[in-house]
């Protein structure tokens, strides 16, 4: 399965996921694929400071 967006359409698509599976763990490998590395270093920043954080609010309301 691709993600790929905006982080608010990257959580959407892991909480929709979560929602058909009902995993609690997921597995994300990135491919640089000659992306330069301060955007894929950017990426990286956004799972973690956008995402993630958006994820564990809409699971805590669960």
């Amino acid at each position: 399965m691709v993600f790929a967006g905006s982080p608010d359409e990257i959580a959407d698509r892991i909480l929709h996921l979560h929602g058909l599976l009902g995993h609690t763990r997921q597995i994300l490998q990135m491919d640089v694929g000659g992306m330069p590395q301060r955007d894929f270093l950017h990426a990286i920043e956004l799972l973690g400071t956008k995402v993630l954080p958006q994820i564990r609010a809409e699971l805590a309301k669960a």
